[in-house]
């Protein structure tokens, strides 16, 4: 009955119904998918240019881990741990001519620390540090202006400083030094771009009391897939009491809020565009329900269950659905996503590209089948309720 029924309808109604059922689901999964994109390139940023996927820190009395060579060597031996680097960072204030920025100064082996992180790949100006600098600095962009006007926080910022300038740098614990910007670097990431970075040797002459072989803290990259509670565990075990940690979820701060709202954002347009493709169906299936009234009570009259009458609209209403997802999955795939790949939507944090993730297309396609069940079950149900000779005779 239902491909009967589909063979005589309308082609022009079935069509408009699968391009009404390929809008939705293209609306279904491109929006999450371009907002989930967005949700993971601040993942990714938060881990490549602030935490890493652990940060280790010293929670005693003694505000440095010492010796953090060892340390180091025991958490890069552990299953699961790519690698890892130490830092120390100090307060200051840099200044250039009339203009002055506030911010933390990361003390790092330039070697071990771009095994961790990925800022220098991000030089825009000048060279990354190498180590054995002396006198050298590197500037994130938000920092040094570098004479973009368009930076989120260029009013604030250093305005003209460039690769090559001499800033002064005034640290919390008196030192006041002379610097060469040996680099500026812009991640494109607002929390990475606004840090300052001079090599381990150039701050052991800033602060020279601080215990030779110690750092404030120490970053770990783990492998993919690798069971984080369990390098956790086995580094917290190594000073219990002594250390504290925190993750890159933790590191996220005020971004979580705004990760948390691209999620909220995400579940409001899937029911949005539920509520639309129930709608759709309903009409659909409510409009010929109405015109073959008089024909389904003819139908129930011959001998043909009100049970087989439903289940034939149905199946209809499924197929409708099959089709429209089936075609909306391949313009997708094979037309959308490539096309966003070579023209990327530009976030303040970056490109963003559409998170494809398969097992999330299929849940939304079993979800917009379910819907398109409920849809045509519902006026269904309502006119076989209706008594056969009321349908026969209805005009």
């Amino acid at each position: 009955m239902a491909l009967k029924s589909l063979r005589r309808g309308d082609v022009r109604v079935l069509l408009l119904t699968v391009s009404m059922l390929i809008l939705v689901y293209l609306n279904l999964v491109f929006t999450p998918s371009l907002l989930s994109g967005a949700v993971q390139r601040i993942n990714d940023k938060t881990r490549n240019t602030i935490s890493s996927d652990l940060v280790f820190q010293p929670s005693g009395d003694i505000p440095i881990i010492f010796p953090v060579e060892e340390f180091m060597a025991y958490i890069e031996a552990l299953d699961g741990v790519e690698a890892a680097c130490a830092r120390n960072n100090i307060g200051a204030e840099i200044r250039y001519g009339s203009e002055r920025f506030a911010t933390g100064i990361y003390a790092i082996d330039p070697v071990k620390d771009s095994e961790v992180f990925g800022i220098s790949k991000t030089v825009i100006e000048g060279e990354y540090l190498e180590q054995g600098d002396i006198g050298q600095i590197f500037l994130g962009v938000q920092v040094a202006g570098a004479d973009r006007e368009n930076l989120e926080l260029y009013p604030g910022s250093l305005k003209s400083v460039h690769a090559g300038s001499t800033v002064t740098v005034d640290y919390i614990n008196g030192v006041e030094k002379e610097y060469t910007v040996k680099g500026i670097f812009f991640t494109e990431f607002v929390q990475g771009d606004i840090r300052a970075y001079v090599s381990q040797d150039d701050y052991r002459t800033t602060v020279p009391r601080q215990l030779q072989n110690s750092a404030t803290a120490v970053y770990v990259k783990l492998n993919k897939g690798a069971d984080r509670a369990q390098v956790i565990d086995k580094v917290m075990s190594v000073a219990p009491g002594q250390l504290k940690y925190q993750t890159w979820e933790d590191a996220l701060g005020v971004l979580k809020s705004m990760t948390r709202s691209f999620d909220q954002i995400i579940a409001i347009l899937r029911t949005t565009a539920l509520i639309v493709a129930a709608i759709t169906i309903f009409i659909v299936t409510y409009v010929d329900l109405v015109n073959k009234r008089r024909q389904i009570g003819i139908e129930r009259a011959i001998g043909i269950t009100s049970t087989s009458i439903v289940l034939s609209y149905i199946i209809r209403a499924v197929i409708y659905a099959a089709f429209g997802i089936l075609a909306a999955a391949l313009i997708f795939r094979y037309v959308v996503v490539p096309i966003e790949g070579e023209h990327p939507f530009h976030f303040p944090f970056g490109n963003v590209m559409l998170a494809v993730d398969v097992p999330e297309l299929v849940s939304s396609a079993a979800i917009l089948c379910a819907v398109a069940v409920v849809s045509a079950f519902i006026p269904a149900w309502q006119t076989v309720r209706t008594k056969i000779i009321d349908a026969i005779w209805s005009s």
